[in-house]
């Protein structure tokens, strides 16, 4: 007959550690883990809607999405297509934040100024 202190004191079997273990990471990493299709379909979407506003060239700036966050880059003619652009980025469902790394560019040929010589 075995000690009653010495059957507390046992170590619960290793398979029973491990199936807690791989819980507790299942649990850790489910919470946290998005549809790996989700940054897809936003940047299929965030594409749309730059596509569809007639009135800004928008259809050449690159979407990229992570994680919810989607990163614009390529060249706008004004400030306020700047501000456009990120807003129609961060109406699209899922989006968490818009980081808008576009640059304003004039519309003028390189080697033209607006100012008469």
């Amino acid at each position: 007959m075995s000690h009653p202190v010495a059957r507390l004191a046992r170590r619960p079997p290793p398979l029973q550690w491990t199936l807690a273990a791989l819980l507790l990471i299942a649990v850790a990493t489910g919470c946290a883990s998005r549809d790996p299709w989700e940054d897809a379909r936003i940047e299929s979407e965030v594409k749309a809607s730059l596509v569809a506003k007639k009135d800004a060239d928008l259809t050449r700036l690159g979407v990229v999405s992570r994680k919810g966050i989607v990163h614009l880059t390529g060249a706008v003619s004004s400030p306020e297509q700047k501000e456009e652009a990120a807003a129609l980025a961060k109406d699209v469902r899922g989006v968490r934040r818009v980081i808008n790394d576009t640059a304003v560019r004039s519309s003028e040929p390189p080697g033209r100024s607006s100012r008469s010589r």
